[in-house]
């Protein structure tokens, strides 16, 4: 399940609960054949799970290796499957695919024509009449897909009884399936996590956020094998919280480059055939209600609708139901799906090629889609503003920038961008420069052009864009994320129609990254507040340090904070972490340890709870204190003194000012300031002006240096990644030894950072944070105490937090009846919540 986070007003999450359900229309198949009434007939070919595993689908969690072994003797059994590997984990374990369908359509040869015939149609430019030749014989490409989440196995069993049901039904059902569609079945997109039990991957990542970064093997992997068999149709099965069940349409926003025709039919083929198998089996059910939308392009829904124009659908499963319960419901949506889009395949394939051509003709009239609201009583906040968008240009004569260019342009390129190379210098009256006016501009000989007259075209604007214009402002997960802008790239965009002197540009290749001589000798300090849940701050670091800098490190414990350890480090780097556990953890001996270590010549690096952690423990005179607005992960530009200015990632992270203006070395800009951009949405965002995002200074013969955002955000943050490696490898002090840490001269400034410190309410891992004015908190909380949790209190200026901690070992779902608490605290006579967040 993605995490939810309600982060505006109460009149954004009032509506969502105030709109009630959405009626659904009778499925569209013949009665004489559903996938419900249809008695299913078996050859009895394949065998059944109970003959090979022991044990039938849904009467228990499979494991990883279950699964993979129960697909490999379906596909042995049956000439209607072809199995595979299409990526290896960091951990050595395989993920599995099957493709799914009529033995002529399984054939090599009839596989690579079915690839070749796909790539044809993703093209604008082919002629009518091979399309028309193309789209009578193509079979739709249909994937179901599950455990992207290690922690929501119950998709994995269900995907695994369905290959066996296609590949030994006789019936109707399935022979309208076989005969219509190659059927794409992924079980497990997480082994290590189903292994683990966690959310994330080995690496601690989320990897329903890695899909348009694809750090990650699995993510790699999978996008590969989309590329050659691109879907019209990808689910991606969940779990949630409760015992219902979440199927489109979706909540809003959905984002503005988002096709009419993968709307179409994620809401009224899919989320029509979903209700009527639902309704037909009596199982309860959520669409838009259940807060889930279209908008962060990194999702399993949202890149295979932008990026494939396919009908991109999450389903999520409430965990509370027992597992069988469980995967029968992701069976039957599973099968509804397919069912729908099998017997639509020519309408889908054909509507498939002609959204290609019509994203290619919006980009030759250099036009953006409108934004759109979908549900009842929403109306759009913020369009997209009245301009022309003809093309992007990223510059290359910045040396320093190379390698991150290199990285974006490779991502475009595999995502099928065309990109060009300016072959002389070009001159551009309208050059728009990221966060800036237009101004006239001559772009070098050698800058990369990607114009948005392609079939791509949606793709371009989602990861180029200047700003995603939130139609809505509610969210699931960030309001910003370009990767232009994650990257801190010099570009830009035009309006104008160019036809500029270019060649096409060959696949680039990405350099590794130099690293100087003497590299320090670095630790990490990580702490985990559940099993089930790894620091995926220190995750994203780990992957950062390991596979992209190739610079060693050592991990450690609260516990392993000791002066033998700490002399064998020369850098230590503390990822965001629950700095008042921490502290507790440490002890008088870990914290002296530090205090020692830090004035001997270390240099501590942290950020967001590593910060914190340093201004409780005095290491750091910075002050930290918990923001007044809003921004639900934000691209915000940043100066930096010998940098020129770079992009940060907000994540409604601490507000921080220095001690001594002198050590700041990014900051946010004034309001006033031309340098002054927000990508994304933001309430109260004029708090930060003139703030710090990142401090250091020095402490006796070392240094502190602290950030009050993840410059490592997801790992994908290239950008501010680079002040994290520039803090890394180097002290910002003087050489002249400065006060010590618990020294007299510092400890005005200790004791304020402090006491800023220990007075933020920031939450780490809580199940959940429910902000209401001071007078509604008493009848909030009979609220909470009603659902038999309990909390604990935390007053700010205006308003009164109610937290509710995980604990060590709660699940990383939220529980289904905090989609009610608007209604609730109403009913109470309490005013609508501030905000409501699960993190």
């Amino acid at each position: 399940m993605r995490k939810i986070s309600w982060v505006t007003a109460v009149t954004v999450v009032a509506a969502l609960v105030a709109g009630g359900a959405m009626s659904v229309a009778p499925a569209q198949a013949a009665a004489s054949c559903d996938t419900v009434s249809t008695t299913p007939t078996y050859a009895g070919k394949v065998p059944t799970a109970k003959q090979v595993l022991g044990f039938d689908l849904g009467s228990r969690e499979a494991t990883g290796d279950q699964l993979n072994k129960y697909l490999s003797a379906v596909d042995r059994a049956s000439d209607k499957v072809v199995s595979g590997t299409f990526a290896t984990t960091t951990t050595g374990r395989k993920l599995s695919y099957a493709l799914v369908s009529r033995k002529k359509n399984l054939t090599p040869a009839a596989l690579a024509r079915l690839s070749t015939d796909a790539a044809l149609l993703r093209r604008p430019d082919l002629p009518a009449a091979v399309a028309k030749v193309i789209e009578a014989r193509m079979p739709a490409i249909l994937w179901l897909t599950a455990n992207v989440h290690g922690n929501e196995p119950a998709g994995g069993d269900a995907v695994d009884r369905i290959a066996y049901e296609l590949a030994d039904r006789t019936d109707c059902v399935a022979s309208r399936i076989l005969d219509n569609a190659v059927v794409g079945l992924i079980p497990s997109q997480n082994p290590d996590g189903r292994a683990l039990n966690t959310r994330q991957n080995a690496n601690a990542f989320d990897m329903n956020r890695d899909w348009f970064a694809r750090t990650q093997p699995e993510t790699s992997g999978k996008l590969d094998l989309l590329a050659k068999y691109p879907p019209q149709l990808y689910i991606d099965e969940h779990g949630m919280g409760g015992d219902s069940y979440f199927f489109p349409p979706n909540s809003d926003p959905t984002y503005h480059e988002t096709s009419d025709s993968s709307v179409d039919w994620i809401n009224n083929v899919y989320g029509v055939a979903n209700g009527a198998a639902f309704d037909a089996k009596q199982f309860s059910y959520d669409t838009y209600q259940s807060g889930y939308d279209l908008f962060f392009q990194g999702y399993g829904d949202s890149v295979p609708t932008t990026e494939f124009g396919a009908a991109g659908m999450t389903f999520e499963v409430g965990q509370g139901a027992s597992y069988p319960v469980q995967t029968e419901k992701h069976y039957t949506s599973g099968m509804a799906s397919l069912f729908a889009g099998a017997g639509r395949r020519a309408q889908i394939v054909s509507g498939w090629h002609n959204a290609y051509v019509q994203a290619e003709k919006q980009g030759q009239q250099c036009s953006l889609q409108p934004n759109k609201v979908y549900n009842p009583g929403h109306t759009v906040q913020l369009p997209v503003p009245d301009m022309k968008v003809c093309g992007y240009f990223l510059r290359t004569d910045n040396p320093a920038k190379a390698r991150d260019t290199a990285v974006v342009v490779k991502r475009l390129q595999q995502a099928g961008v065309v990109v060009y190379r300016l072959a002389k210098p070009l001159y551009v009256k309208d050059f728009a420069a990221y966060g800036r006016a237009r101004a006239a501009a001559t772009m070098p000989a050698g800058t990369y052009w990607i114009p948005m007259a392609q079939a791509e075209k949606h793709w371009i604007q989602a990861m180029l864009n200047e700003n995603t214009y939130v139609p809505f402002p509610y969210f699931y997960d960030v309001s910003g994320w370009s990767m232009a802008l994650l990257s801190n790239l010099d570009g830009g965009y035009t309006g104008l129609s160019l036809k500029p002197l270019s060649t096409v540009l060959p696949p680039v290749r990405v350099p590794a990254v130099k690293l100087p001589s003497g590299l320090p000798r670095v630790g990490i300090l990580s702490y985990t507040s559940s099993p089930f849940q790894p620091s995926e701050s220190a995750g994203w670091l780990r992957w950062r340090l390991d596979h992209d800098w190739r610079i060693p490190s050592t991990v450690l414990s609260p516990s392993q904070v000791t002066p033998s350890v700490l002399s064998h480090l020369d850098t230590l780097l503390v990822p965001d972490t629950d700095a008042k556990t921490v502290t507790t953890l440490l002890g008088a001996t870990g914290k002296k340890a530090l205090a020692d270590w830090t004035n001997g010549g270390g240099h501590y690096v942290g950020w967001e709870g590593g910060a914190q952690l340093a201004a409780g423990l005095g290491l750091s005179t910075a002050v930290l204190r918990d923001p007044k607005g809003t921004a639900p992960g934000t691209l915000f530009r940043v100066n930096t003194p010998n940098a020129g200015t770079n992009w940060v990632m907000y994540n409604s992270d601490p507000v921080m000012t220095a001690s001594n203006p002198a050590n700041v070395v990014a900051s946010y800009p004034a309001l006033t300031s031309p340098d002054w951009y927000v990508s994304g949405y933001q309430q109260g965002e004029e708090e930060l002006a003139g703030t710090a995002a990142e401090i250091s200074e020095p402490a006796g013969s070392g240094q502190v240096t602290v950030f009050a955002v993840d410059p490592n955000f997801r790992a994908f943050s290239d950008g501010s990644a680079h002040l994290l490696f520039d803090a890394l490898l180097a002290s910002r002090g003087t050489a002249k030894a400065q006060p010590y840490v618990n020294s007299g001269q510092r400890s005005a400034a200790e004791l304020r950072a402090e006491q800023s410190a220990a007075a933020m309410t920031r939450t780490y891992g809580a199940s959940l944070v429910l902000r209401v004015r001071p007078a509604d908190a008493t009848a909030a909380g009979q609220v909470l105490r009603g659902h038999g949790v309990t909390y604990r209190t935390v007053t700010g200026p205006g308003f009164v937090q109610l937290v509710v901690d995980s604990g060590r070992y709660a699940p990383a779902d939220p529980a289904s009846w905090i989609r009610s608490l608007p209604a609730e605290l109403a009913a109470a006579g309490a005013a609508p919540p501030l905000a409501i967040q699960t993190p």
